[in-house]
Protein backbone atom coordinates (compact mmCIF):
# COMPACT_ATOMS: atom_id res chain seq x y z
CA UNK A 1 0.00 0.00 0.00
CA UNK A 2 2.84 2.55 1.09
CA UNK A 3 4.55 1.96 -2.31
CA UNK A 4 1.14 2.81 -4.22
CA UNK A 5 0.53 5.98 -2.76
CA UNK A 6 4.40 6.96 -2.59
CA UNK A 7 4.56 6.02 -6.43
CA UNK A 8 1.11 7.55 -7.35
CA UNK A 9 2.55 10.75 -5.65
CA UNK A 10 5.73 10.51 -7.44
CA UNK A 11 4.03 10.45 -10.82
CA UNK A 12 1.52 12.93 -10.35
CA UNK A 13 4.25 14.76 -9.61
CA UNK A 14 6.43 13.92 -12.38
CA UNK A 15 3.81 13.96 -14.95
CA UNK A 16 2.92 17.60 -14.24
CA UNK A 17 6.70 18.54 -14.73
CA UNK A 18 7.44 17.21 -18.11
CA UNK A 19 3.46 18.12 -19.36
CA UNK A 20 4.24 21.41 -17.79
CA UNK A 21 0.76 21.66 -16.18
CA UNK A 22 -0.45 23.21 -13.56
CA UNK A 23 -2.48 22.24 -10.67
CA UNK A 24 -5.31 24.14 -11.08
CA UNK A 25 -6.33 25.43 -14.52
CA UNK A 26 -4.91 28.87 -15.13
CA UNK A 27 -4.29 30.97 -17.93
CA UNK A 28 -0.51 31.26 -16.44
CA UNK A 29 2.79 30.40 -17.83
CA UNK A 30 4.30 27.23 -16.12
CA UNK A 31 7.20 27.59 -13.48
CA UNK A 32 8.86 24.31 -12.23
CA UNK A 33 10.05 26.67 -9.36
CA UNK A 34 7.10 28.08 -8.42
CA UNK A 35 5.10 24.48 -9.13
CA UNK A 36 7.50 23.14 -6.12
CA UNK A 37 5.07 25.86 -3.89
CA UNK A 38 1.89 24.64 -5.36
CA UNK A 39 2.40 21.28 -5.21
CA UNK A 40 3.61 21.23 -1.34
CA UNK A 41 0.99 23.81 -0.82
CA UNK A 42 -1.82 20.97 -1.57
CA UNK A 43 -3.65 18.59 1.87
CA UNK A 44 -3.95 16.13 -0.26
CA UNK A 45 -0.28 15.34 -1.11
CA UNK A 46 0.77 15.92 1.97
CA UNK A 47 -2.07 13.97 3.95
CA UNK A 48 -0.99 11.22 1.04
CA UNK A 49 2.60 11.27 1.97
CA UNK A 50 2.27 10.88 5.88
CA UNK A 51 -0.40 7.65 5.28
CA UNK A 52 2.92 6.86 2.84
CA UNK A 53 5.58 7.51 4.96
CA UNK A 54 4.10 5.60 7.93
CA UNK A 55 3.17 2.25 6.35
CA UNK A 56 6.15 2.53 4.33
CA UNK A 57 8.31 3.13 8.25
CA UNK A 58 5.79 0.01 9.77
CA UNK A 59 6.98 -2.10 6.76
CA UNK A 60 10.92 -1.43 7.13
CA UNK A 61 10.81 -1.69 11.22
CA UNK A 62 8.47 -4.36 11.71
CA UNK A 63 10.66 -6.65 12.92
CA UNK A 64 12.71 -4.50 14.85
CA UNK A 65 9.61 -3.44 16.63
CA UNK A 66 10.24 0.15 17.22
CA UNK A 67 8.60 2.53 19.09
CA UNK A 68 7.48 3.89 16.22
CA UNK A 69 5.78 0.73 15.37
CA UNK A 70 3.81 0.45 18.59
CA UNK A 71 2.69 3.81 18.73
CA UNK A 72 -1.14 3.30 18.00
CA UNK A 73 -2.21 7.09 18.88
CA UNK A 74 0.07 7.67 15.30
CA UNK A 75 -2.38 5.46 13.59
CA UNK A 76 -4.79 7.45 14.81
CA UNK A 77 -3.83 10.93 13.93
CA UNK A 78 -2.56 9.37 10.38
CA UNK A 79 -6.29 8.42 9.83
CA UNK A 80 -8.02 11.53 11.04
CA UNK A 81 -5.53 13.27 8.62
CA UNK A 82 -6.80 11.29 5.79
CA UNK A 83 -10.19 11.22 6.93
CA UNK A 84 -10.57 15.06 6.24
CA UNK A 85 -8.82 14.99 3.29
CA UNK A 86 -12.01 12.71 2.26
CA UNK A 87 -14.81 14.47 3.71
CA UNK A 88 -13.51 17.68 2.47
CA UNK A 89 -13.27 16.54 -1.26
CA UNK A 90 -16.50 14.70 -1.12
CA UNK A 91 -18.41 17.09 0.79
CA UNK A 92 -16.96 20.68 -1.10
CA UNK A 93 -14.37 20.41 -3.52
CA UNK A 94 -15.54 17.60 -5.52
CA UNK A 95 -19.35 19.39 -6.02
CA UNK A 96 -17.37 22.61 -6.74
CA UNK A 97 -15.55 21.37 -9.38
CA UNK A 98 -18.69 19.70 -10.85
CA UNK A 99 -20.89 23.53 -10.65
CA UNK A 100 -18.08 25.87 -11.72
CA UNK A 101 -17.51 23.12 -14.69
CA UNK A 102 -13.27 22.81 -14.35
CA UNK A 103 -12.22 21.40 -17.24
CA UNK A 104 -10.55 18.32 -15.64
CA UNK A 105 -8.64 15.70 -17.49
CA UNK A 106 -9.16 11.90 -16.96
CA UNK A 107 -6.03 11.35 -15.80
CA UNK A 108 -6.58 14.11 -12.92
CA UNK A 109 -10.17 12.18 -12.38
CA UNK A 110 -7.70 9.16 -11.86
CA UNK A 111 -5.34 10.18 -9.05
CA UNK A 112 -7.61 12.42 -7.52
CA UNK A 113 -10.21 9.16 -6.58
CA UNK A 114 -6.94 6.97 -5.80
CA UNK A 115 -5.42 9.93 -3.36
CA UNK A 116 -9.44 11.49 -2.12
CA UNK A 117 -11.10 7.98 -1.93
CA UNK A 118 -8.97 5.07 -1.83
CA UNK A 119 -6.63 5.93 -0.13
CA UNK A 120 -8.86 7.19 2.93
CA UNK A 121 -11.39 4.52 2.68
CA UNK A 122 -8.36 2.29 2.86
CA UNK A 123 -6.70 3.68 5.73
CA UNK A 124 -9.77 3.55 7.96
CA UNK A 125 -10.11 0.15 7.11
CA UNK A 126 -6.71 -1.06 8.42
CA UNK A 127 -7.01 1.04 11.14
CA UNK A 128 -10.00 -0.19 12.82
CA UNK A 129 -9.44 -3.77 12.10
CA UNK A 130 -5.48 -3.11 13.75
CA UNK A 131 -5.58 -0.50 16.02
CA UNK A 132 -5.67 -1.30 20.54
CA UNK A 133 -5.91 1.87 22.25
CA UNK A 134 -7.09 -0.36 25.61
CA UNK A 135 -4.39 0.92 27.87
CA UNK A 136 -5.38 4.42 27.52
CA UNK A 137 -8.14 5.60 28.42
CA UNK A 138 -10.58 8.56 27.66
CA UNK A 139 -9.07 11.37 30.31
CA UNK A 140 -5.59 10.35 29.15
CA UNK A 141 -5.65 10.61 26.06
CA UNK A 142 -6.70 14.12 25.78
CA UNK A 143 -4.84 14.88 28.62
CA UNK A 144 -1.48 13.62 26.89
CA UNK A 145 -2.22 12.61 22.91
CA UNK A 146 -4.85 15.34 21.99
CA UNK A 147 -2.50 18.31 21.33
CA UNK A 148 -0.19 16.79 19.38
CA UNK A 149 -2.83 15.63 16.81
CA UNK A 150 -3.22 19.04 16.55
CA UNK A 151 -0.28 20.25 15.58
CA UNK A 152 0.44 19.31 12.12
CA UNK A 153 -3.00 20.95 11.03
CA UNK A 154 -1.68 23.85 12.98
CA UNK A 155 1.64 23.75 10.63
CA UNK A 156 -0.12 23.38 7.64
CA UNK A 157 -2.50 27.00 8.45
CA UNK A 158 0.46 28.78 8.93
CA UNK A 159 2.35 27.40 6.07
CA UNK A 160 -0.82 28.54 3.98
CA UNK A 161 -0.64 31.75 5.46
CA UNK A 162 2.71 32.58 4.79
CA UNK A 163 2.24 31.86 0.97
CA UNK A 164 -0.45 34.21 1.44
CA UNK A 165 1.18 36.95 2.94
CA UNK A 166 3.99 36.57 0.81
CA UNK A 167 1.84 37.00 -2.05
CA UNK A 168 0.49 40.35 -1.35
CA UNK A 169 3.70 42.39 -0.09
CA UNK A 170 6.35 41.10 -2.59
CA UNK A 171 5.84 42.22 -5.82
CA UNK A 172 7.77 39.75 -7.86
CA UNK A 173 4.40 37.67 -7.13
CA UNK A 174 1.65 40.18 -8.09
CA UNK A 175 1.00 38.69 -11.37
CA UNK A 176 1.00 34.70 -10.48
CA UNK A 177 -2.67 33.74 -10.08
CA UNK A 178 -4.40 33.75 -6.47
CA UNK A 179 -5.05 30.25 -7.44
CA UNK A 180 -1.63 29.07 -7.76
CA UNK A 181 -0.58 30.46 -4.07
CA UNK A 182 -3.90 29.56 -2.63
CA UNK A 183 -5.18 25.70 -3.36
CA UNK A 184 -8.40 26.13 -2.40
CA UNK A 185 -9.37 29.44 -3.97
CA UNK A 186 -11.34 27.19 -6.41
CA UNK A 187 -14.16 26.56 -3.88
CA UNK A 188 -15.15 29.93 -5.08
CA UNK A 189 -16.81 31.10 -8.43
CA UNK A 190 -15.35 34.71 -7.49
CA UNK A 191 -12.22 36.06 -9.75
CA UNK A 192 -9.57 36.70 -7.26
CA UNK A 193 -8.06 39.88 -8.52
CA UNK A 194 -6.02 42.02 -6.21
CA UNK A 195 -4.35 44.00 -9.21
CA UNK A 196 -3.41 47.42 -7.55
CA UNK A 197 -3.74 49.00 -10.69
CA UNK A 198 -7.85 48.91 -10.14
CA UNK A 199 -10.50 50.98 -8.71
CA UNK A 200 -9.55 50.71 -4.61
CA UNK A 201 -13.37 49.54 -3.94
CA UNK A 202 -13.12 46.31 -6.27
CA UNK A 203 -9.17 45.61 -4.67
CA UNK A 204 -10.26 46.11 -0.79
CA UNK A 205 -13.56 44.20 -1.77
CA UNK A 206 -11.16 41.07 -3.49
CA UNK A 207 -8.88 41.22 -0.57
CA UNK A 208 -11.86 41.51 2.26
CA UNK A 209 -13.94 38.41 0.50
CA UNK A 210 -10.47 36.55 0.18
CA UNK A 211 -9.60 36.83 3.99
CA UNK A 212 -13.20 36.27 5.17
CA UNK A 213 -13.25 33.37 3.42
CA UNK A 214 -10.06 31.76 4.25
CA UNK A 215 -10.63 32.43 7.40
CA UNK A 216 -14.23 30.54 7.01
CA UNK A 217 -12.55 28.09 5.49
CA UNK A 218 -10.10 27.70 8.29
CA UNK A 219 -12.42 27.28 11.34
CA UNK A 220 -14.52 25.05 9.33
CA UNK A 221 -11.99 22.44 8.46
CA UNK A 222 -10.21 22.76 12.03
CA UNK A 223 -13.45 22.05 13.47
CA UNK A 224 -13.49 19.20 11.13
CA UNK A 225 -10.41 17.64 12.65
CA UNK A 226 -11.34 17.99 15.98
CA UNK A 227 -14.71 16.51 15.28
CA UNK A 228 -13.23 13.65 13.01
CA UNK A 229 -10.91 12.59 15.77
CA UNK A 230 -13.10 13.20 19.03
CA UNK A 231 -15.35 10.74 17.23
CA UNK A 232 -12.73 7.77 16.04
CA UNK A 233 -11.27 8.01 19.60
CA UNK A 234 -15.05 7.20 20.99
CA UNK A 235 -15.53 4.73 18.77
CA UNK A 236 -12.30 2.84 19.65
CA UNK A 237 -13.31 3.49 23.17
CA UNK A 238 -16.83 1.86 22.96
CA UNK A 239 -15.06 -1.08 20.35
CA UNK A 240 -12.04 -2.01 22.80
CA UNK A 241 -14.93 -1.65 26.10
CA UNK A 242 -17.14 -4.40 24.56
CA UNK A 243 -13.93 -6.94 23.41
CA UNK A 244 -13.20 -6.31 26.91
CA UNK A 245 -16.57 -7.34 28.49
CA UNK A 246 -16.54 -10.19 25.49
CA UNK A 247 -13.06 -11.63 26.90
CA UNK A 248 -14.17 -11.45 31.18
CA UNK A 249 -17.25 -12.66 30.99
CA UNK A 250 -16.60 -14.22 34.79
CA UNK A 251 -16.05 -10.63 35.20
CA UNK A 252 -19.38 -9.43 34.16
CA UNK A 253 -21.38 -12.15 36.23
CA UNK A 254 -19.92 -11.59 39.31
CA UNK A 255 -20.24 -7.67 39.30
CA UNK A 256 -24.07 -8.99 38.10
CA UNK A 257 -24.23 -11.49 41.17
CA UNK A 258 -22.78 -8.84 43.22
CA UNK A 259 -25.14 -6.71 42.94
CA UNK A 260 -27.72 -9.10 43.10
CA UNK A 261 -27.07 -9.95 46.46
CA UNK A 262 -26.63 -6.00 47.10
CA UNK A 263 -30.41 -5.73 46.31
CA UNK A 264 -31.17 -8.98 48.26
CA UNK A 265 -29.24 -7.33 51.28
CA UNK A 266 -31.31 -4.02 51.37
CA UNK A 267 -34.57 -5.70 50.77
CA UNK A 268 -34.14 -8.73 53.62
CA UNK A 269 -33.06 -4.89 56.08
CA UNK A 270 -36.21 -3.18 55.07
Amino acid sequence: MCTTILGMLVFVYAEHMINQHWLRNVDYPFSPVIFQGQFTSFFTFQSNGIVGAYFLVRVIFYDNQIRFCKNKTLLLFVTSYITVTFITYVCVLFPATLKNGYDTRVIDWIYSVFMHVVVPISTITYMFMNIDLSDITLKKYFRSYFAGYLIYPWVYTIYLMFRVFIFLNDDRFSSIPFEIVYPYAPVSNKTFDFDNGGNFNDVFGNVLFTFFSIFLLFIVVHILFISVNIIYILIIWKINKKISMAKNPINKNSNSKNTNEKNIKIIKNN
